[in-house]
């Protein structure tokens, strides 16, 4: 291998093939490429067909003084199709009949490029030299097209053939000479010889021939590497130079032309061969694929740029989309390059390098004429590059000589364009500034023009000073403050627009803020020019001149009167709020809104007055700075239409002016009132009703003056304001009042509740111990209120409480208390007793008066009172144990009979724990499994047979044993248990009757009792005919007993539960009929199966006519209804007989048996024995 010398960055321009590639935007490659081929092709066919007169070329002669010589015309070629041709069958001379001129003779190659197109075949290049002289020449062999795949050179030596080879699918390091084109050194002796070529390439097969003396060679090379570094130095600045323009402004069209500039100088750095040498030496797969990948890449950002830059969105819709479509092409293009054969992307890229510049330079001319302001540098810049590549392609045609400018016009083209566009961005931020600039103008003149209208049409005033006071302007907002223009305002100072005082404290505000030399803030009352005070947030600012020094002040002031007022307002409405929860006094509330009123305008005289309870008169509720003559005289002024501003104003439900009080027809017919407002100075009144949040009118605020006229706007705000808190105070104290009276009193007699009353016994105790005296506590419970209740209906029932309340109050002294603690409950507290038999004599007229009939509506209702009495200090010391002994007393008044009284005694405590520890048992009584059921047999009075049973419950307690009915029963209804026993009972007693209606026993029904409570839970009745339906039994072995109380009750669920019961098959008896309220029309109201005789009307029917005349009146009554007739307590015969022969149908009683347990009376009847009687 020969070197040489140093390496030149670039290739050689002046081939036309070489052109062709190094087009940066390759648009003329195809067109140029196929007038280069077709002219080489030409030349060379007429050789081929010129044979005969020429076999060979003509040999090249050399001349040591001639530097370098063109080969094109002294070659001879011959195409190998097959490739299989060696230098040996070469040097054979066989083939020497195939080799032709390259150019036929008489013709030349002025571009001194062979060209034979896309071609696979091998190419054989002969060159024959002759060298007169007999020394041996050094010379250099280039061929300047380094894109060639594989190149052998073979020069005769002295045992045969010298062979080297270059090409770049050969590693680098394997060139003969060092050097970016593909070249070879060449020994030449004195006289003829003959060398050889080999080319072979997927490519364009383009062969630029030159031989070079090696001084001559040296030199080009030198000038040549100095023009590349140049040019590809300057592509590096310019990159350098956009990437930081890029990195300081970010915009994006810097950063896009980086990458143009970069992919271009990667394309030419691979077709100037610079790259194989320098940056992919090894890379011999790379290197094959640089140059269309680069040109694709660059292809990608050209358009890329062109629409960044041109903005091609808005000035060339078209060519946008154009330019899209294209850049896409080029990313295809561009990663198919990497896989396909490099003849085919080269073609494609030949083929959109054609395209591509026709695009971009008419979207340079389109935003040109549209007014683009870099349109202009773009489009020269491309028409330099073109003009550059049209300049070395006419050179190449021959067309132009060769000179320094056609040997690189390309070069040149090409850094002019790139410098042109970098020169276009770099005017691009001139003209981004220029824009800047003259919108900041526009904005400036704008604001200033938007300025001047803000400073006239704001509501804040605005003024300059200079230091010595003196306006130098102002806007409209001082303007109507001051009451002058501006003309008039100019030239004064504060003592001649405002009174003396205020002008001397708004100096010294002045000075003080020039000698600190800070803007400060402060709120400041001023007059206006209408007489009004208003409230001014002022801030003062000193004004600068040039040298720094303060040469005045700017005051702007805004209104913020109302905002003072707000607060004002809110502190007012926080300190009633303060005052009502503390407890105060309405008119001191009151009060509290007149002073707000009456300091926030000056002259004004308020008064508040309430709506009494009814409705119909105005009372005084607050006028301290009226005087107290006057606010007697208006107390008591009645509500209705011309009494009055105030009457009036609440009469319409509406704000009443009265501008002139002395005239007015509201005012003419109350001369005394009238004639004290005039000692007072009253001339207007001004009255605005005070509503409650729901629009009820609770009173009417009133405002004097001591001057006609009417209220502003801004009084009418005030007035409303005013009216609205006093609403709030009113509102909110009735409400606190409403509150504690529920939380107090009993909502039906309007007693003290029980809460009250513990509190009041609380504090009569303490009073009582302090004053060592006695204190009674009665304790009434009303005797069978609850059967009124239950019959005749709640409301006759809350009736009865309020009569037997308001009797009990006309029993008591005004100092002592009466409160109903619950239900049909009273307590009676007898505080400071000197004598003891008041508390008897009390008592008894409370159980008198109580026992006397109560007239409700319709209605008549008997009750009784039974009423327990416990002492202090006596009985306890405090208030618990007072009310349990007075309770406790209560129940044994009860158990004597009612309708009496009972003191408290030690033998009632003991009873009292006794039922405590009987209602902790029965709540276990039924999860114990404690409760039994018991029947008794009802007999047919014919034949004595068992036909019927009542189911009744016996309660066997572990400790105490057998405990009766009546004295549980109650107590479960008390508590709350009832029902949930009896649905026990119902269920137990139709499981056995199930039984007993399978077996086919006499007992065809059971009947079981359903108390009112019972009866009237919609629960317990669906429970119990739902349980029939789920056993099976048929209605009509059931009987349900109820009282007459139920019947009575009014109702309408009544008649409806027992439809029920008939509809399904349920029968439903009378227990203890004739016991009740004598009200026998519900017999023939209600579906009714069954009366039964109470026990007390059977007992002595034997002895008292009466109670026979009343037995048999009953049997009657219900035979001619279509009723049955069962007698209870049946004990004797003789009481059998009677009844037997009175026509009653069933007995029932001790004469045929006792209850039994269950499983006795179901032996009973298994054993179908007849009861003894």
């Amino acid at each position: 291998m020969i070197s040489k010398s140093p390496i030149a960055l670039s290739g050689q321009l002046n081939r036309w093939d070489y052109l062709v590639k190094s087009v940066p935007h390759m648009f003329t490659e195809l067109t140029l490429s196929a007038v280069n081929s077709y002219a080489s092709r030409a030349i060379i066919w007429l050789g081929m067909l010129s044979f005969t007169l020429a076999a060979q070329a003509t040999p090249l002669v050399i001349d040591p003084a001639i530097p370098s010589y063109m080969l094109a015309n002294h070659v001879d070629i011959l195409e190998d199709r097959e490739g299989k041709l060696t230098i040996a069958d070469i040097a054979q001379g066989a083939h020497d009949g195939a080799f032709r001129p390259a150019v036929a003779q008489g013709s030349s190659l002025k571009n001194n490029a062979l060209n034979f197109g896309y071609s696979s075949s091998a190419w054989w290049l002969r060159v024959t030299a002759d060298n007169p002289e007999a020394v041996q020449n050094r010379m250099m062999l280039e061929i300047a097209y380094p894109t060639l795949d594989r190149v052998e050179f073979y020069a005769p030596v002295k045992d045969g053939w010298l062979k080297l080879q270059a090409g770049d699918l050969l590693p680098f390091a394997a060139r003969p000479v060092v050097h970016r084109n593909l070249v070879f050194p060449l020994q030449l002796s004195g006289g003829t010889q003959q060398f050889y070529l080999r080319v072979q390439s997927l490519g364009s097969v383009t062969v630029p021939l030159q031989l070079w003396q090696a001084d001559a060679f040296e030199s080009y090379n030198q000038r040549s590497y100095v023009a590349l570094a140049l040019y590809f130095g300057m592509l590096l600045a310019l990159m350098a130079y956009n990437l930081l323009l890029y990195l300081s402004l970010r915009e994006r069209a810097y950063l896009v032309y980086v990458f143009f500039v970069t992919t271009l100088a990667i394309g030419l750095l691979s077709l100037s061969g610079m790259g194989n040498q320098f940056l992919w030496p090894d890379w011999t797969t790379w290197g094959n694929i640089a140059l269309p990948f680069g040109f694709c890449m660059a292809g990608l950002f050209g358009t890329l740029f062109t629409r960044v830059f041109l903005d091609t969105a808005k000035t060339a819709p078209r060519h946008h989309k154009v330019l899209v479509a294209l850049g896409w092409l080029f990313v295809v293009t561009g990663v198919a390059a990497l896989s396909l054969p490099y003849q085919y992307s080269a073609a494609v890229v030949s083929l959109l390098g054609m395209v591509t510049p026709i695009v971009v330079i008419s979207s340079g001319i389109i935003g040109l004429r549209r007014g683009h302001p870099g349109a202009r540098y773009f489009l020269l810049a491309w028409t330099l590059l073109m003009i550059g590549v049209s300049t070395q392609g006419i050179r190449n045609v021959g067309w132009l000589p060769t000179n320094m400018f056609t040997l690189h016009a390309i070069q040149i083209g090409s850094a002019l364009e790139m410098l042109l566009l970098s020169f276009a961005l770099a005017d691009r931020i001139n003209v981004v500034r220029r824009e800047r600039d003259l919108a900041q103008a526009k904005l400036i003149e704008a604001m200033g023009e938007r300025l001047d209208v803000m400073m006239s049409v704001i509501p804040d005033i605005v003024f300059y000073k200079d230091r010595s006071g003196v306006f130098l302007g102002c806007n409209k907002a001082f303007e109507a403050l001051s009451g002058h223009t501006e003309n008039e305002i100019v030239g004064k100072t504060d003592f001649d627009l405002v009174p003396r005082e205020k002008a001397l404290y708004f100096r010294e505000q002045d000075e003080a803020m020039l000698e600190s030399g800070k803007p400060r803030r402060n709120e400041e009352w001023v007059p206006t020019a209408d007489g009004r005070s208003i409230l001014l947030e002022m801030v003062k600012t000193p004004l600068y001149g040039t040298q720094g020094e303060p040469i005045g002040l700017i005051g702007i002031g805004r209104d913020i009167t109302e905002r003072y007022r707000g607060i004002e307002l809110e502190r007012v409405r926080n300190r009633i709020f303060e005052l009502l929860a503390s407890g105060a006094e309405m008119s001191d509330i009151l009060t509290q809104i007149i002073d707000y009123v009456e300091q926030s305008r000056s002259g004004l005289l308020c008064s508040i007055l309430q709506l009494d309870e009814t409705g119909k008169f105005l009372l005084p509720g607050a006028a301290p700075h009226l005087p107290e003559a006057y606010n007697q005289a208006v107390s008591n002024v009645p509500i209705g239409e011309g009494t009055g501003s105030c009457g009036t104003a609440v009469f319409r439900n509406e704000r009443v002016i009265v501008e002139d009080i002395r005239t007015h027809p509201y005012w003419t017919p109350y001369p005394e009132i009238l004639e004290l407002a005039e000692q007072a100075g009253l001339i207007s009144c001004w009255s605005e009703p005070i509503r409650s949040s729901k629009g009820e009118v609770l009173g009417t605020f009133a405002i004097y003056r001591r001057q006609t006229g009417a209220p502003e706007e801004s009084d009418i705000d005030l007035i409303q304001q005013a009216s609205h808190l006093a609403s709030i105070a009113i509102e909110r104290k009735r409400a606190e009042d409403l509150i504690w009276q529920q939380a107090n009193y009993d909502a039906v007699t309007n007693l003290p509740n029980r809460r009250l009353f513990r509190d009041r016994l609380e504090q009569e105790l303490l009073k009582t111990h302090r004053d060592g005296q006695s204190l009674a506590l009665l304790f009434i419970d009303l005797d069978r209120f609850k059967e009124v209740n239950d019959t005749l209906g709640h409301d006759i029932g809350d009736l009865l409480l309020i009569e037997a309340a308001q009797r009990i109050r006309n029993c008591v002294r005004e100092a002592d208390t009466v409160a109903r603690i619950g239900g049909d409950e009273f307590t009676v507290i007898l505080p400071q007793l000197d004598d003891i038999n008041r508390v008897e004599q009390v008592a008894e007229k409370i159980v008198d008066i109580l026992a006397m009939p109560f007239a409700l509506r319709e209605e008549a209702a008997f009750v009784s009172a039974s009423i327990g009495i416990t002492l202090y200090p006596d009985d306890a010391e405090d208030a618990e144990n007072l009310l349990k002994n007075a309770d406790q007393a209560m129940y044994v008044a009860k158990n004597k009979g009612r309708n009496c009284f009972s003191y408290f005694t030690g033998q009632m405590q003991e009873h009292a724990q006794h039922r405590l520890h009987l209602i902790r048992d029965l709540r276990n009584a039924l999860p114990g499994n404690q409760l039994h059921l018991y029947f008794q047999p009802i007999v047919d009075l014919r034949d004595g047979r068992i036909v019927k049973a009542e189911a009744l419950i016996r309660w066997q307690h572990p400790e105490r044993g057998l405990v009766s009915p009546m004295e549980f029963i109650p107590i479960a209804e008390e508590i709350g248990m009832i029902n949930d026993i009896g649905n026990w009972v119902f269920r137990e007693a139709a499981g056995w009757m199930k039984r007993w209606h399978g077996q086919r026993y006499s007992c065809a029904q059971v009947s079981v009792n359903k108390s009112p409570s019972q009866f009237f839970t919609e629960s317990s009745h669906g429970v119990w005919l739902k349980h029939l339906r789920e056993i099976g039994l048929p209605g009509e072995c059931i009987v349900i007993e109820i009282t007459e109380g139920v019947l009575l009750d009014k109702r309408a669920d009544v008649t409806k539960k027992l439809l029920q019961f008939r509809d399904a098959g349920v029968q439903v008896a009378i227990d203890d009929f004739g016991t009740g309220y004598s009200a026998l029309s519900y017999l023939k109201k209600f579906d009714i199966d069954y009366l039964k005789i109470d026990r007390s009307f059977v007992r002595d029917l034997a002895t008292d006519p009466n109670d026979l005349a009343l037995s048999e009146a009953i049997i009657v009554m219900a035979h001619k209804l279509g009723l049955k007739v069962v007698a209870e307590g049946v004990e004797t015969a003789e009481q059998r007989d009677i009844l037997s022969a009175a026509g009653c149908d069933y007995a029932q009683g001790y004469l045929y048996a006792k209850p039994m347990p269950a499983k006795e009376f179901d032996a009973l009847l298994a054993s179908g024995s007849p009861l003894k009687s």
